[in-house]
């Protein structure tokens, strides 16, 4: 588990148990499996948005009238549902149906998948990746939730989430006492 401080990532290891590695396991496990459904679902809406007539006629607009261009591009994009929040709506919807994925991510991971989701294909949408890539067995390493007041949460000297909970390995390191001591923003 890494904590992300402004300006760099500080790395602490974590005791865990067999048990607790099978559990973590399990939710990368359903987090890839949920990052992928969202990913699909996108790239699908993402193509009726380039194939409508809506996404044509902002095509045609000249770059020299940007808030125009913008504009027309922003209603193809609301007449697909194709947005972060759309797609955190699809996710939550697909993690209802699928109890097991429920079961193993809370509804702030779950919202933060499908924005890491929603990043890659607004990556491709934009130009600045020429595909996405669908996550296989064992290549999802990492969650994150919105806050740390709830689901993934670091409290004191450990992480907790959803009932479990892994004590940190804390040494004098000063690298890790200043990630420490620093600003928590997030988890990754």
């Amino acid at each position: 588990m890494a904590a992300k401080t402004s300006s760099f990532i500080t790395e602490i290891p974590l005791i865990t148990t067999s048990k607790d590695l099978a559990i973590l396991a399990a939710r990368l496990e359903a987090g890839r499996q949920l990052y992928n459904a969202v990913l699909s679902e996108g790239k699908t809406r993402l193509e009726l948005i380039r194939n409508s007539e809506l996404y044509q006629q902002a095509k045609a607009i000249t770059k020299t009238k940007k808030k125009s261009r913008s504009t027309a591009f922003q209603k193809a994009r609301e007449a697909y549902i194709f947005s972060d929040y759309d797609l955190q709506a699809f996710a939550n919807k697909t993690a209802i149906a699928s109890v097991w994925i429920k079961s193993q991510l809370d509804a702030n991971t779950i919202q933060k998948i499908a924005t890491r989701a929603f990043i890659a294909l607004e990556r491709m949408m934009f130009g600045k990746a020429k595909k996405v890539r669908f996550k296989q067995k064992g290549q999802f390493a990492s969650l994150e939730g919105k806050t740390n007041k709830q689901g993934i949460r670091w409290t004191g000297n450990c992480v907790e989430w959803s009932g479990l909970k892994l004590k940190a390995i804390i040494t004098n390191d000063p690298v890790i006492l200043h990630g420490l001591n620093s600003k928590l923003n997030m988890f990754a």
